[in-house]
């Protein structure tokens, strides 16, 4: 095998983590947890050099806990495998290894712990191969070949070149990535590069029929060109091993999915649900937008008795004159247009459910990057620089989320769920979202840092918007006021979350989005197209899943031609639409109505994460 390091691939969208429980010093973890959650889950991850020369091994550890957050009665344990004592296998019911930086140096204690433990164990990627050969064949019924590779005489029907991208499990197919993306997104004739989950571990089965017993392949690569198939994920009893690390490049249907499904396996936890959820949203709703296409669309969620969902932003702003719209209308509030807020009034009798999604949901008096207008922009992120807004502060989030509550508050709206603006805040945003919101909702921006100057306030609902609290305001800004970040390094990465999240390392209650939403066209937005038959063929793939869920969003002009920028043969055109709530249906899903389920659904958030953090470790 060859001693150069091979990259086992590169995140495609970027990373951020939370508040935690710092512990220093390399010796063992004095643990206690709230009664009745006994039981503790290890995540070990490479961290190998310093955190700005290698980021992704805290980063696929944040990810892991994120996925552990569906399990709210796990407490987790985080530590570079570096610092491993012998023994710590044993203090937990589970552990997973994430061997993300090629020929890292692992402490011979966590090779001889794993070798002869009875806990359940899981190792992803690298390393594996460096157990003696009859070791890894005793402990996995496989032995090991090499590390595969792309083949670029091979090529695909697009011209792109060929490598185990299909992961077979369940009798679904999911995919890894694999694109030529461009190197500049602001030029259309810009360079590419193919980017791809390429690598992973080869194994083939023992030729020792005695060590082959009680193996179970629970899943297979297949090659895309050759179709060869090798396995991707083993169980042999109590140790699981995944060929690579399920987090790079994730996308709709990717391999990610059947790690955070085996994940029950690892845990020995069954399903939380009985039945599968849907979830449509009708994304980006604010007062000036034409209530024609939302009478069209509410009128296709009546006829199909899908319950309604808005994502509202309360204040429209449009400094730059971009929208179609009045002199005077450059600022509205919800509740001072009339129009608007009758339709809001009838959707109400109708108990539709209202998701939060931003104050103005842009930024400032300029564009943020795209027109400055309310809907198109980023609020909380200074999107053209790549990096926080500059009043970026706890209190100056809470300020601007008061200025959007006393808004809803008029126009008689109480949301229980918040929707960041194209999912991107800072960690300081993203901690405050966490702790003064019931549920959040869709897709996360994380970093590597650690929170601090955080001061709890009586119970968690003690800092919820709620009208029936007024006092939470005060309590709010006395709580999170003075609350910091302590970022690791400037990389970042998104997730996407198959099932419900009980505490992310923000802390957040989380309501997966895990369909994404029909784009016809590319555009300053948006950097690819998706079709409805592939949102449905993911939702197919997904019913192989516990606790998976179809959720997806959808927007008011997708009911006009394609000439205005939507999907139909004419104006209001629903045919669309209602494919997807139909086929949808087909496959078992059930729409659920947002606010009810949110109220009954107030498990606690998993224990605060006991963290030895790489922030600590680098002083």
């Amino acid at each position: 095998m060859s001693k150069k390091r091979i990259p086992l691939a590169v995140l495609a969208s970027l990373l951020l983590v939370t508040g935690v429980i710092v512990l220093s010093g390399a010796s063992g973890f004095s643990m206690s947890w709230p009664s009745g959650r006994t039981k503790c889950v290890r995540v070990y991850y490479d961290r190998s050099k310093t955190p700005d020369s290698y980021w992704m091994g805290r980063t696929y550890a944040l990810f892991t806990q994120n996925l552990l957050g569906h399990f709210p009665d796990w407490q987790q344990i985080v530590s570079p495998i570096e610092l491993y004592q012998s023994g710590e296998i044993e203090t937990c019911d589970a552990t997973i290894y994430l061997g993300s930086y090629f020929e890292n140096v692992i402490p011979q204690a966590f090779y001889d712990d794993f070798a002869k433990t009875k806990k359940r164990v899981a190792w992803l990627g690298y390393s594996v191969w460096k157990y003696e050969p009859k070791t890894l064949e005793r402990l996995f019924g496989h032995e090991y070949v090499d590390l595969t590779t792309i083949n670029t005489k091979s090529l695909d029907n697009k011209g792109q070149p060929t490598f185990f991208r299909e992961v077979i499990y369940k009798g679904e197919t999911f995919h890894k990535f694999g694109e030529n993306v461009k190197l500049d997104l602001t030029s259309w004739n810009s360079k590419t590069e193919f980017r791809a989950g390429f690598e992973q571990t080869r194994l083939k089965p023992s030729q020792d029929a005695e060590l082959r017993k009680g193996v179970e392949v629970l899943a297979y690569s297949r090659h895309n060109g050759s179709g060869e198939m090798i396995p991707y994920a083993v169980r042999k009893e109590n140790r699981f091993y995944f060929a690579d690390i399920p987090f790079s490049f994730m996308h709709e249907s990717d391999r990610m999915l059947v790690f955070a499904d085996v994940l029950f396996d690892i845990l020995n936890e069954k399903p939380r649900h009985n039945g599968k959820y849907a979830l449509l949203r009708i994304e980006d709703v604010h007062p000036l937008l034409p209530l024609g296409e939302l009478e069209d669309l509410m009128q296709v969620l009546r006829d199909e008795e899908v319950p309604i969902t808005i994502s509202l932003i309360p204040i429209f702003f449009d400094p730059l004159y971009m929208a179609d719209r009045r002199p005077d209308e450059e600022f509205v509030t919800m509740d001072r247009h009339v129009s608007f807020m009758d339709f809001v009034k009838r959707l109400k009798k109708e108990k539709a459910s209202f998701i939060w999604h931003g104050v103005t949901h842009q930024y400032g008096r300029g564009r943020n990057p795209h027109d400055g207008a309310s809907g198109s922009d980023f609020e909380f992120w200074d999107a053209i620089n790549n990096r926080p807004v500059k009043e970026d502060s706890a209190a100056w989030a809470l300020e601007r989320l008061e200025d959007g509550w006393f808004t809803l508050e008029r126009a008689g709206i109480s949301p229980m769920v918040w929707l960041t603006p194209h999912y991107q805040a800072s960690s300081v945003d993203y901690g405050v979202f966490a702790r003064v919101f019931p549920w959040n909702i869709g897709r996360v921006i994380y970093y590597n840092h650690r929170l601090s100057g955080f001061q709890p306030r009586g119970k968690e609902s003690d800092l919820w918007f709620d009208p029936a609290k007024p006092g939470n305001a005060k309590n709010r800004m006395e709580a999170l006021g003075s609350l910091k970040a302590q970022v690791e390094s400037d990389r970042w990465s998104g997730q996407i979350f198959p099932y419900e999240i009980y505490g992310d390392v923000h802390g957040q209650r989380l309501i997966p989005e895990n369909l994404g939403n029909s784009q016809p066209f590319i555009s300053s937005h948006v950097v690819r197209t998706r079709s409805v038959q592939e949102i449905v063929a993911d939702a197919k793939r997904n019913l192989v899943l516990r606790d998976a869920w179809a959720s997806l969003f959808y927007h008011s002009f997708l009911l006009g031609t394609i000439e205005a920028g939507g999907r139909g043969d004419f104006p209001g055109d629903p045919k669309e639409l209602r494919f997807i709530i139909r086929e949808l249906k087909k496959l078992g899903y059930k729409f659920i109505n947002l606010d009810e389920w949110a109220k009954q659904n107030t498990v606690p958030i998993r224990p605060e994460p006991i963290v030895r953090d790489t922030l600590q470790m680098n002083r």
